[in-house]
């Protein structure tokens, strides 16, 4: 094992040196990467697909998180370099899913070296922190590994960088102007004017749908979508969210169907809509974003959420609350808090 620390296999960039130095074809999936190894690495990975063999290098995060500019700018060349060589090299990430392993191959002539663990391939990783990276020696968890990886970097996970509209943190606007106008025009009310006592009610159980790959709360780190102007792929919008009402919620006899107001407990009215098969979907009109903004807004608001990061069970825990309640006063109009 290799754990940085000198005692219990010493740094796992010693390691990285010696099978770069000694391999036909390198295949590194890391959930992040940083600037100085990259640099450190790219003659490597060139030299290899120089000679014929494959350079694989996925970066299993920065599809959702973004990149500095110049490890954008270094990844990009490097990418450029290796697919000229034209033997399944480049620069990857992961489109639908994120990807927080790290997983090593270096391929000689008749064996493959692979190596699992928590190092990414960062200075960090590989030498600061305290890590735990082992050797695989089963044959079968190989073979296994190998299957795994060359299905990682196939086109149902990963998509080549070049592909991929790659946000550079600071440098884009999270709301675009249309849908802040959208937001900032929401009227307002006194939440105090609206009596809950006795009104029927709706709950929506988010811990339901909290964690799952893919949910309605966390749908910006599905499958991203095509950018018109330029082809590539981009995460869906950060605010974007639509909760899907299974049959035993949309069923109920105070679910509202069809277009109504949402007066929040924080004094806005967003126009909502249900829609779909037996108005299973829950949104807000004109923007899906504005619901979203309103309720990651508050999870935002009170620490538990940060930008790029799902929610979870334990996000709901944290806030306080897992249940979004409708409360219905008028026909059309629900008192909605969270």
């Amino acid at each position: 094992m290799h754990t940085n620390i000198q005692k219990y296999g010493g740094d796992f960039r010693n390691v990285l040196d010696k099978e770069f130095k000694t391999s036909n074809n390198i295949t590194v999936a890391s959930g992040y990467a940083s600037l100085d190894v990259i640099n450190a690495f790219e003659k490597p990975f060139i030299e290899i697909a120089k000679k014929g063999g494959t350079s694989r290098l996925l970066l299993g995060m920065a599809f959702y998180e973004g990149l500095g500019q110049k490890k954008l700018i270094a990844v990009t060349k490097l990418n450029d370099t290796l697919k000229a060589y034209d033997n399944n090299s480049g620069v990857f990430v992961t489109n639908g899913r994120r990807y927080h392993g790290k997983v090593y191959q270096f391929d000689k002539d008749t064996t493959s070296n692979i190596y699992v663990g928590s190092s990414n391939f960062s200075a960090s990783g590989t030498k600061g922190n305290i890590e735990c990276t082992v050797p695989i020696l089963d044959d079968n968890q190989k073979v296994n590994l190998i299957a795994f990886l060359n299905d990682l970097y196939s086109p149902s996970y990963s998509i080549s960088i070049d592909q991929a509209d790659i946000t550079v943190p600071g440098k884009k606007k999270i709301v675009l102007d249309k849908v802040e106008g959208l937001w900032t025009n929401l009227k307002n009310y006194d939440s105090s004017s609206i009596s809950l006592e006795k009104l029927p009610k709706f709950v929506f159980p988010l811990d339901r749908v909290a964690e799952k790959e893919k949910s309605n709360l966390n749908v910006y780190f599905g499958k991203g979508r095509e950018n018109k102007k330029n082809g590539k792929i981009k995460p869906r919008p950060w605010y974007e969210i639509e909760l899907i009402a299974s049959n035993d919620l949309n069923s109920q006899t105070f679910y509202p169907k069809g277009d109504f107001l949402a007066y929040t407990d924080d004094g806005l009215i967003i126009p909502m809509r249900t829609q779909g098969d037996y108005f299973k979907n829950i949104r807000s009109k004109n923007s899906l974003q504005i619901f979203g903004i309103w309720l990651k807004g508050k999870l935002e608001k009170s620490g538990v959420l940060k930008k790029y990061e799902p929610v979870t069970l334990e996000t709901l825990e944290e806030y306080g609350s897992d249940k979004l309640t409708f409360y219905k006063f008028e026909e059309g109009k629900y008192y909605m808090t969270f």
